[in-house]
């Protein structure tokens, strides 16, 4: 064995002892997991670190935001087909897309989250004093056991709370999709342009005040 190799072995053996990878980075450190009940900057911030989902949810209408439980985190079975993202510089965007479920049972989605975006509420389109206007739904979507949850403009949509940076076209922007047992959906819809979607948002940006 010739001088180099040996080198490297006794380097290699010594990293080992220590309880260190010789090729491996330090793992990046966890974010801290929010207090139960403790309030939070708006609804519908999600936040998964440690294993864990949290959701931010009103438990009524006019309350302040606080944090749930958390749910212990696994694979969703959920899949999303033709998803897509409305392009803006800054404000709010919305996502779109088919959301399927294989199972023989129905899924509920509760949260979503994504880095372009303060939160990620969960949104629905009705009918109030002769306009369509924007609300969260507070119970969330459900995906039918065995079918699919069409997200669209003028309906059922991922609404993108104070965006963090542009979403140009073309971009592929992240997503992440947290069902009430602690499933996440991990996916990228690519953004485009699309003038529609202006339908006026019931509370404006009063859930964004002391950011």
């Amino acid at each position: 064995m010739n001088r180099s190799l040996r080198s490297v072995l006794v380097t290699c053996t010594a990293l080992s002892m220590l309880g260190l990878g010789a090729l491996t980075a330090p793992a990046a450190l966890a974010a801290k997991a929010p207090k139960y009940s403790s309030t939070c900057k708006i609804s519908g911030q999600t936040m998964i670190t440690g294993g864990k989902a949290y959701v931010c949810v009103s438990a009524s209408e006019g309350a302040k935001p606080r944090w749930d439980r958390g749910s212990t985190v696994s694979k969703s079975p959920l899949t999303i087909v033709d998803g897509w993202a409305k392009a803006a510089d800054d404000g709010m965007s919305a996502a779109f897309g088919m959301v399927k479920n294989p199972t023989s049972s129905p899924i509920q989605i509760i949260g979503a989250a994504s880095p372009y975006a303060t939160a990620v509420q969960l949104h629905e389109v009705v009918m109030q004093d002769g306009s369509m206007v924007m609300q969260q739904k507070a119970a969330g979507f459900t995906v039918p056991a065995n079918g699919m949850l069409q997200l669209k403009p003028g309906g059922n949509h991922l609404m993108f709370m104070g965006i963090t940076k542009p979403i140009t076209p073309g971009m592929m922007i992240p997503i992440k999709l947290v069902t009430s047992d602690g499933g996440v959906l991990r996916t990228s819809v690519m953004a485009k342009v699309f003038a529609g979607a202006n339908e006026d948002y019931d509370g404006g940006m009063s859930d964004m005040a002391g950011m």
